[in-house]
């Protein structure tokens, strides 16, 4: 199943968003932004699965979370930027 990455601003912001989308019944789970992506080992992200990403993205902007960018994390492991 692919995954999508949703970075957040920090890990508060991570910890929100995962709350936000777990009372709405997604799955949600907090992990730091593999360094590939961020260039740095501090980032934070919120990982859902492909069949929620589109309500989960929804969730995020009403609730002012919106995620900075959003990451796809295919079958072999790789990851690249989704242009929403």
């Amino acid at each position: 199943m692919l995954q999508y990455l949703l970075m957040c601003k920090s890990l508060t912001y991570a910890q929100r968003a995962s709350r936000a989308l777990e009372r709405l019944g997604i799955t949600a789970i907090i992990t730091k932004a593999p360094k590939s992506v961020t260039g740095q080992g501090c980032s934070y992200c919120v990982k859902v699965s492909e069949k929620n990403l589109v309500r989960s993205l929804s969730i995020l902007k009403d609730a002012g979370l919106g995620p900075v960018r959003v990451f796809l994390v295919s079958y072999d492991g790789s990851v690249s930027e989704v242009q929403e």
